[in-house]
């Protein structure tokens, strides 16, 4: 892209982000629990209260030891840009990832049967064309192997601070446009795991991006009493399911405009990579 924008910091550049979706949101959340099935042990859909139309929507995972409650903060950011989230806590929270892979899975066929169910309040209103998957840690690496299992079944895949073995890692195939969210500090989702991953996102010829975060650490997402970076982290994933689920343009020059900034001006990235085709 050779289009020029003003340059802010970027801090301030994702504060402006996110702002604008949140003048655009609705004005109240509804939400409503989902039973248990073999995939999830709970789950809950968050969705703009007033739908009139089909609305884009996402599974989203916390990680180990984590519930859904762990990344409600996500969930509830993403319900205010105008998404139907499905947050799901996996059968066994202290399982490996395909526990959380299988909750993706499980969950993708439960938009679109939410979608179908006579009595359900979101009959009608969720585009199961438009669906994306979010998650963080095991949750991110479940959302890079269910995204390999579902291909263009689903539109865009948004993993934060992605955990997975060394074996997992060659199962990464992704079909859609990828983003990963990471941290240069931290000690369980390692840079080295980061390039590997992010390596094969790259060779399956998606759309993709990488934020690193500059002494980013996994506490971050998880821990109720560290917000360091939430903001931001709201920020990027919205504008990335804002190109690819929603299809906003607008979206693909506010990641422009960060890319450009990296370096220059601003200490909150450490790397910042960016591929998209617009």
């Amino acid at each position: 892209m050779t289009t020029q924008f003003t340059r802010l910091p970027i801090r301030l550049l994702l504060a402006l982000i996110l702002s604008s979706i949140q003048v655009k949101a609705l004005a109240q959340t509804c939400q409503h629990e989902m039973p248990a099935t073999e995939a999830y042990k709970e789950a809950v859909f968050f969705y703009p209260c007033e739908l009139s139309a089909p609305t884009p929507a996402t599974t989203l995972t916390a990680g180990y030891n984590n519930t859904y409650r762990n990344l409600q903060w996500m969930a509830e950011a993403m319900t205010d840009a105008g998404y139907v989230v499905l947050a799901m806590s996996p059968i066994d929270i202290y399982g490996d990832v395909p526990q959380w892979t299988a909750a993706h899975l499980g969950g993708q066929k439960t938009l679109v049967a939410e979608n179908n169910r006579i009595d359900s309040p979101l009959k009608g209103k969720i585009d199961i064309e438009r669906r994306g998957i979010a998650g963080f840690s095991m949750g991110g690496g479940g959302t890079l192997l269910a995204g390999s299992e579902l291909q263009k079944d689903v539109k865009a895949l948004a993993a934060f601070a992605p955990f997975l073995k060394a074996e997992d890692r060659l199962k990464v195939n992704v079909a859609v446009p990828t983003m990963i969210l990471a941290g240069d500090r931290d000690l369980l989702v390692t840079n080295e795991s980061i390039e590997e991953i992010y390596g094969r996102v790259t060779s399956a010829g998606v759309d993709n991006a990488l934020a690193v975060y500059r002494n980013g650490r996994h506490q971050q997402w998880y821990r109720a009493e560290i917000t360091t970076n939430r903001e931001s982290y709201k920020a990027m994933a919205i504008a990335w399911f804002d190109l690819y689920l929603k299809g906003d343009k607008s979206a693909a020059k506010s990641l422009e405009t960060i890319r450009e900034d990296v370096g220059k001006n601003e200490e909150l990235l450490s790397r910042y990579e960016l591929n998209i085709q617009q």
